[in-house]
């Protein structure tokens, strides 16, 4: 990409049952629109504590660049899913701070959630949260455990078409 490009994260989170194809077609529809330069592991997150797999949604972070701005990606986390079988979050874009109704980056949870923030650190370690002057991977080797969430798959298996 030119050296005008937005670099973002984006949290994708989605049910378990026909998931993985799912989160394939989404990466290549996302890749229309820019490039994805890191994709974190899969994570499967239980919802109950009995791990009922039918109860469980997959979930993994991507670095993407693109030469769109905030507000046309924020529109794409918004129309790639028109049917509501997934949820795509916003977690940061570039180094901007946000505080909006609409929106606001870098997103409150990216740092509360063990496991969002633990793929957050893979695709993209080095990005320094703007708020809290620390790296993402700073930030994540001192989060709790993610206990009701497991390794799936690598995400590189995601994006190998």
């Amino acid at each position: 990409m030119k050296s005008s490009s937005h670099v973002s994260l984006i949290h994708v989170s989605l049910d378990l049952v026909g998931g993985p194809d799912k989160a394939r077609d989404l990466l290549v529809r996302v890749q229309e629109c820019g490039e994805i330069i890191a994709i974190s592991s899969v994570y499967k997150r239980y919802l109950t504590p009995e791990r009922v797999d039918l109860n469980a949604r997959i979930e993994f972070v991507f670095r993407f660049e693109t030469l769109w701005g905030v507000d046309q990606c924020l529109q794409l986390t918004k129309t790639l899913d028109p049917d509501h079988k997934m949820d795509l979050t916003l977690l940061c874009f570039d180094d901007m701070i946000v505080m909006s109704p609409r929106l606001t980056l870098p997103y409150p949870l990216m740092h509360q959630d063990p496991l969002i923030i633990r793929c957050a650190a893979e695709a993209w370690g080095q990005y320094e949260h703007p708020i809290y002057q620390k790296s993402l991977s700073e930030i994540a080797r001192s989060a709790p455990d993610a206990k009701m969430a497991e390794f799936h798959s690598q995400g590189k298996s995601l994006v190998d078409f």
